[in-house]
């Protein structure tokens, strides 16, 4: 995490990352016209990127340029049901080879949080007015893909 542009906020304890500064620092007035996406880019930059390389990371934004890959460190990923599925399945068979060469399986994993999202799953077999059509249709899903439901819990 950079410290450079790391300042109090008055009147409390916490902190912000002033973006406008950094970008300010490299050429005034660019910040204004910066659109909001390359701004929440040019924040995660000035919060994660090595301070070597910040400079010309933030220059692709203000100069509208392509030149250089910049780095991107997001906080969270979210991944939907199916692509989300292939994704675990990548892991355990890289954890899989990992192992097999003589490595350490438990190395293998994601280097941001990221969470699953399942919501197309739930087919509806009880519905009506049956107070207990929830309990009932979760019950049949979670017989119908007991092997993928736990593959996701691990």
């Amino acid at each position: 995490m950079n410290t450079k542009f790391r300042k109090s906020l008055p009147g409390s304890k916490l902190d912000y990352f002033d973006v406008r500064a950094a970008v300010e620092a490299i050429a005034p007035g660019a910040y204004d016209t910066l659109p909001y996406t390359s701004r929440v880019l040019a924040e995660n930059l000035v919060r994660r990127c090595d301070p070597a390389t910040l400079t010309e990371s933030l220059k692709q934004f203000i100069e509208r340029k392509r030149d250089l890959d910049f780095p991107w460190f997001p906080a969270r990923v979210v991944c939907h049901d199916i692509l989300g599925q292939t994704a675990l399945v990548d892991l355990a068979g890289l954890r899989d080879a990992i192992a097999l060469q003589g490595g350490d399986p438990a190395q293998v994993n994601p280097v941001v949080p990221t969470q699953l999202i399942v919501d197309h799953s739930l087919a509806v077999e009880r519905g009506g007015f049956d107070p207990e059509a929830f309990e009932k249709n979760r019950a049949i899903e979670d017989r119908r893909n007991e092997d993928r439901f736990h593959f996701i819990n691990w």
